[in-house]
């Protein structure tokens, strides 16, 4: 989930705690979410859940939810959460993007933020459609940009998430996604957790950003690039 954020690779459960508490303090994400593709009783995968930020937040309202994690750290932390959560229908387990520990056709939803708009990234769409079922939904979560925290990123950061989304030559709807804009914002209102985090993910640029005039709540804009599986047609049921 923290790879929605461009440089944030810290393996460090404890800053991924509060970066969780500090983004989307609304759930507009959640509820883009529900309007992408309804949740109640699905089967979803979360890949890249680090400490299980969104199978917490969905096992109340979905089935079977799988966390899938490769960093060790991170892999021990979901697990607790989990744990402590006695949420049953929850389940973290190792794997990767490109190596997934589910069968085919196991769920109706795959969520991945760390799936990054360019050709490399194939291999790893093409994963998790394998163990989707037939109309199930891939959806990747992702920097949007155009918002109050543009000035915070690298340029070429920037620049390839406003060329990745362009409505005619981007990357994601040559290659059959949609995009669903969520205008999240980031909770900056905790002084001590900003000067944590804010560092951490973002280097200088972040301690610039602090010591500046800003809201207490930037809008941080997100995305989710969705991708429908095709669902196995009529004269192919009839066939079997």
């Amino acid at each position: 989930m923290l790879a929605i954020l461009p440089r944030w690779n810290i393996p460090d459960p404890g800053l991924h705690r509060l970066l969780g508490e500090m983004l989307d303090p609304d759930r507009k994400i959640l509820a883009a979410l529900e309007r992408v593709v309804p949740l109640s009783g699905k089967r979803i995968a979360d890949v890249g859940t680090g400490i299980g930020y969104f199978p917490m937040l969905l096992a109340r309202r979905t089935g079977r939810t799988y966390g899938i994690e490769s960093d060790p750290s991170l892999l021990a932390a979901a697990r607790q959460r989990a744990s402590a959560s006695h949420q049953p229908n929850i389940r973290i387990v190792e794997g990767d993007a490109h190596n997934l520990p589910l069968r085919d056709a196991a769920v109706d939803i795959v969520l991945n933020g760390r799936i990054d708009p360019q050709d490399g990234a194939l291999p790893a769409i093409a994963e998790s459609l394998r163990v989707l079922r037939p109309g199930g939904r891939l959806v990747v979560i992702g920097y949007y940009g155009r918002d109050d925290l543009s000035s915070l990123f690298e340029p070429e950061i920037v620049a390839h998430a406003r060329a990745a989304t362009q409505r005619r030559t981007g990357w994601w709807l040559r290659n059959g996604f949609k995009i669903k804009v969520v205008h999240t914002r980031l909770d900056l209102r905790d002084p001590a957790a900003a000067r944590e985090i804010l560092p951490r993910v973002f280097g200088e640029r972040g301690r610039t950003y602090l010591e500046t005039d800003h809201p207490p709540m930037p809008e941080l804009k997100l995305a989710l690039y969705h991708l429908a599986k095709p669902a196995v047609s009529p004269e192919v049921r009839r066939s079997r």
